[in-house]
């Protein structure tokens, strides 16, 4: 037999509430919590409504009605609490935000926007963010939480990590947080604690002098004409342009330089003094760019076309007016070098030049772009907005690297 309305006085949060039941639903704070049970379930689930009037659900986990009446009745209360601070009601933990954000990332290398640094939050994400956050929640993130975190990180790492690597994983922490805010899952307003940036300093990038420059480039000449084996003679030819085509432009090593096309050459020819200059379209760390290339790199290019035979014949302007959907630096059979890395180390060791005498570091690939920024500076006198935008960087970190040139940079003004 179906019960009837049965009455209840029932105090809770220091508030009366009338509870109004049936066989299957119990109405409790004036109809705006409703308990009920779902087909063939003998737990007892809730919906509740806030001033937004939306209904909201979530199961009690009860099967005794007043434990669920007291259960639902503080899900209501803290959920009243929330909506009074302008704090969201979601209850979404990090693992699913952060999944939420990984694909947000995806869609922006895939669009074209900041790949690199998109690929290095993803993989900070998925090796550190996740395995340790995924079942907290963002507002139970504390500093004691936090703490608990860098000292797990250290010890996966084995090492207290560089300021460098510290920035980029709370950069990535801050897209997840983003994340959150952009879909109502968290309120803008909810204090959530920050990741630490301080790390170990890193050591200043060896670079090369005016003079080791000229001394390697002179022994590239004859270094790439040597190798023991069919591949090995390709990888030396590659390499010598290739290091000429850095230090010539000041581009990243890595994907920023190795994915460069021909299509993406072009000359430029400047309208007040109707001089050409030979402009490439880059994709890189911070997005894509075009960059002005120094005049002997044409010599580079010369070569590489030399040694392509779909060229055969042509000369550069009329390779680059037919906007070629190949690679710059590729072996014969069409396949790309993984790398220069390995290559680079046997010359520095060939040539005499892989220790840097004045912090006995090794030089590395990165060591011919912050060359290129040291003689943009000091040589050329090249003002630090202009050397960020060909650089694909920002002013901040050039003065961050390069201060103690600024003073040499102004020597004739300041003496």
């Amino acid at each position: 037999m179906p019960r009837t309305y049965v009455q209840l006085l029932q105090t809770h949060a220091n508030e009366h509430a009338t509870i109004l039941q049936t066989e299957n639903l119990v109405y409790l704070r004036d109809g705006d919590v409703v308990l009920y049970k779902r087909e063939r379930s003998r737990v007892w689930q809730m919906r509740y409504k806030l001033y937004d009037k939306q209904w909201r659900r979530v199961s009690t986990k009860h099967r005794n009605l007043d434990y669920a009446v007291k259960v639902a009745g503080d899900i209501y209360d803290e959920a009243r609490f929330r909506e009074r601070l302008g704090i969201t009601q979601s209850n979404k933990k990090f693992g699913v935000i952060a999944k939420v954000c990984l694909q947000d990332l995806e869609n922006e290398i895939s669009a074209g926007i900041k790949p690199l640094t998109n690929r290095d939050y993803i993989r900070a994400i998925n090796k550190y963010l996740i395995p340790f956050f995924q079942n907290y929640l963002l507002e139970n993130i504390d500093v004691d939480v936090m703490r608990k975190y860098e000292l797990w990180r250290n010890e996966l790492m084995g090492k207290v990590p560089l300021t460098s690597t510290l920035a980029n994983h709370a950069s990535a922490y801050r897209r997840v947080i983003d994340t959150a805010i952009q879909r109502g899952w968290l309120s803008d307003h909810m204090p959530v604690a920050q990741m630490s940036r301080r790390g170990v300093k890193g050591k200043a990038r060896p670079g090369f002098t005016r003079a080791e420059i000229d001394y390697l480039l002179d022994f590239l000449d004859s270094y790439s004409k040597g190798g023991h084996s069919a591949r090995a003679k390709e990888m030396r030819l590659l390499s010598r342009d290739y290091i000429e085509l850095l230090i010539g432009t000041g581009m990243r090593c890595g994907k920023e330089s190795l994915h460069i096309k021909w299509k993406h050459i072009e000359w430029y020819t400047d309208a007040n003094t109707d001089k050409r200059y030979l402009r490439i379209w880059v994709s890189g760390k911070t997005g894509s760019r075009l960059l002005i290339a120094k005049h002997n790199v044409k010599e580079t290019l010369d070569r590489l076309i030399s040694r392509e035979n779909l060229f055969k014949g042509k000369d550069l302007d009329a390779v680059l007016a037919e906007k070629h959907d190949v690679y710059l630096f590729k072996y014969g059979n069409g396949e790309q070098p993984k790398s220069f890395h390995t290559t680079f180390i046997w010359l520095m060791k060939a040539s005499g030049l892989l220790k840097d005498t004045a912090t006995g570091q090794n030089r590395t690939l990165y060591s011919l772009r912050h060359t290129y920024a040291t003689l943009e500076l000091i040589e050329n006198r090249t003002d630090l907005h202009t050397l960020a935008k060909q650089m694909g960087t920002s002013v901040g970190m050039i003065e961050k690297h390069y201060s103690k040139l600024t003073a040499t940079m102004a020597a004739d003004r300041l003496a």
